[in-house]
């Protein structure tokens, strides 16, 4: 059962700032909504204005944005592979990544996490331009592509399990927090570099919309109506793996967000991508803001990554799912 678009749509924006705020209040020290707000405006100079500036507004904000576009990935590759299961992980973003700055933290530990964002997204475009060109080798299915990722991931998380067995422990610890999905140490800097990439192709999805419509028809309509399909398809799919790699690039691997924030607004909206889309980049959103501040105030001063609750709910969403697909093929 579907809400009204506009109204769902104002509920989840609403939802978002209210855990926005959240996220600025909890941690180790508590800050009142009111100095919050007074912060906001540049209303009040102390310690915790500083707080909330510096450290706790800029995660936030990255938080927001790194979350939007993980849904908005988990949109075009479930629209693409017509597979309700499919997620950023398949296109092999999240494995590509983690090997890659795992690989440079032992060759050069110190270059390893000031390049970590650019080594990152190089690392997971690598692996899903991989996963594209092994894919087209024959006339791209869906199936196969998933198939194809699959393989490609297990791969890469070979390498990373072999790296961790064998590595200093002192050289991979700080990529290891960073492999959780931790927002820890997060700053403007960070903000000011993904931002605008992350921004230029929500964009591109957003002006594309439409023809995840057509697609969901399947490859034979599409091409009936008129649409280059090969390479519409394949210019989603590097949309979608750059929006999860760079995203990874700065927060690290926070898992199911792709996979959980598309059947949520789906549920809430519809499957038309004009509101889909928007629908689940604010659950994204939501959900990755929440998952940090819960983080944060759950056990003060030591922080939760938001990747482990992301999964600590997640694994029994994609159960669930699992399941209800199962019966929806039985009927």
């Amino acid at each position: 059962m579907t809400l009204r678009p506009p109204l769902t749509l104002l509920a989840l924006l609403a939802a978002t700032v209210i855990s926005l705020l959240y996220g600025l209040s909890a941690g180790a020290i508590d800050i009142p909504l009111k100095t919050i707000i007074n912060t906001l405006f540049d209303l009040e100079g102390d310690k915790q204005s500083y707080i909330i500036n510096r450290s706790r507004l800029p995660r936030m904000i990255l938080a927001l944005i790194t979350g939007a576009s993980l849904a908005l990935s988990g949109v075009i590759i479930q629209a693409l592979l017509r597979n309700p299961l499919a997620s950023p992980k398949i296109i092999g973003v999240n494995s590509g990544a983690a090997l890659a700055v795992l690989l440079c933290a032992m060759i050069a530990p110190d270059l390893a996490m000031s390049w970590l964002p650019v080594i990152a997204t190089t690392g997971g475009l690598l692996a899903a331009g991989i996963i594209l060109f092994l894919a087209e080798l024959r006339p791209v299915a869906p199936a196969r592509l998933a198939l194809v990722g699959i393989a490609v991931g297990m791969t890469a998380d070979a390498g990373v399990d072999f790296i961790m067995v064998t590595a200093d422990t002192y050289e991979i610890s700080a990529p290891l927090v960073w492999l959780t999905g931790s927002l820890w140490a997060r700053g403007w800097q960070h903000v000011m570099m993904v931002s605008p990439v992350l921004v230029f192709l929500c964009s591109l999805a957003f002006a594309l919309f439409f023809k995840l419509d057509l697609l969901k028809l399947g490859a034979e309509q599409a091409q009936s109506l008129g649409q280059p399909v090969k390479h519409l398809r394949l210019a989603l799919l590097i949309i979608a793996a750059g929006l999860a790699a760079v995203s990874v690039s700065a927060v690290g691997v926070i898992g199911f967000v792709g996979l959980m924030s598309p059947h949520i607004a789906h549920r809430l909206v519809g499957g038309h991508h004009a509101v889909l889309i928007p629908a689940a980049m604010l659950v994204g959103a939501c959900l990755v803001t929440l998952a940090d501040g819960v983080g944060r105030a759950f056990l003060p001063p030591i922080e939760i990554s938001a990747g482990i609750l992301t999964a600590l709910f997640g694994a029994p969403f994609f159960v669930f799912l699992l399941l209800s697909s199962r019966e929806g093929d039985a009927q």
